[in-house]
């Protein structure tokens, strides 16, 4: 070397180094190659398999569904298989109905069941896991599959217990109570006769009670004088009016445009509808068909 040059004689010996290291690795690979080809990749449940099952199959056989009484979603219900036997047979692909029935092999009906077939590299590693052995390890569980409230049915909660166990009059109380003892308080007195019966006006029907509404309930001592005030009430026409705005406010119904303008609107016989149908008591089914399906009903008016 002089200065900063390299002489040709030491980048020819260097440029014959890189390439006989080059062939070396090369005849390296071509000997290891046959044996990583036989080793299939170590393939996990959880990141590879699940997301498959829980995509393509838990609308057929998963929580919520489980056709031909096969579920897929639980390792005991995968391996216990459903009505036509075994599913998944650890260590034999071939012989798991899973992989033949997503694979579209052994003359079997192809899955997802009229769905877009899987990916070939999805087929290929639920392949492999099964002849892996199948391994699922304990504790893994699907999703839980979200319902819309709507669709799930209602069940009764169990009364709290509560320590004050005489201040209950019905279950609502009980919970109530319940709550009010987690905080560290105690229930109001109870309300004097006046109170009450306002109270349950305003609750009805929006308006407070007259004198001589009050006078009357405070001269009445019979031991259903409060129920009587409560059907009274129900009965009140303005029980409808009442209740009714807050229908009609989620309806958006209104008596004009509301914008520049403010044109009248000739709607009022819904809204008198409304409140005659809660006078009524019309069944809350009924309340709804009737107002989505309209004049496609039988003998609509």
């Amino acid at each position: 070397m002089r200065g900063d040059r390299v002489s040709k004689p030491l980048l020819s010996g260097l440029a014959l180094f890189g390439l006989c290291v080059g062939a070396l690795r090369v005849v390296a690979r071509s000997q290891d190659a046959p044996q990583s080809a036989s080793r299939a990749w170590k393939v996990d449940f959880q990141k590879d398999i699940q997301p498959i099952f829980e995509k393509a199959c838990y609308i057929c056989h998963g929580p919520g569904t489980q056709m031909s009484g096969f579920r897929l979603d639980l390792k005991q219900a995968a391996f216990a298989g459903g009505a036509s036997g075994k599913v998944i047979i650890p260590g034999k692909a071939s012989d798991s109905s899973l992989y033949k029935r997503v694979a579209g092999i052994g003359g079997l009906a192809r899955m997802p069941f009229g769905g877009k077939p899987l990916e070939s590299a999805q087929i290929e590693l639920i392949r492999n896991w099964i002849d892996q052995g199948a391994e699922w390890p304990e504790g893994i569980r699907a999703a839980e599959v979200k319902r819309h409230w709507g669709f799930v049915a209602p069940q009764r909660p169990a009364v709290p217990k509560v320590m004050h166990k005489a201040w209950p009059r019905n279950p609502i109380d009980a919970f109530n109570l319940a709550r009010l003892e987690k905080e560290g308080l105690t229930p109001s007195p109870q309300a004097d006769r006046v109170t009450l019966l306002r109270r349950l006006s305003l609750d009805l029907i929006g308006l407070p009670p007259t004198p001589q509404e009050v006078d009357a309930f405070l001269a009445d001592r019979g031991p259903d004088a409060y129920r009587k005030q409560v059907e009274r009430l129900l009965s009140s026409p303005h029980y409808g009016e009442r209740w009714g705005r807050i229908w009609l406010d989620a309806a958006r119904y209104a008596d004009s445009d509301g914008f520049e303008k403010d044109k009248t609107r000739q709607v009022w016989f819904y809204r008198d509808w409304v409140i005659n149908a809660l006078n009524r008591d019309m069944p809350y089914n009924e309340f709804i068909i009737s107002q989505i399906a309209g004049d496609l009903l039988p003998n609509p008016t």
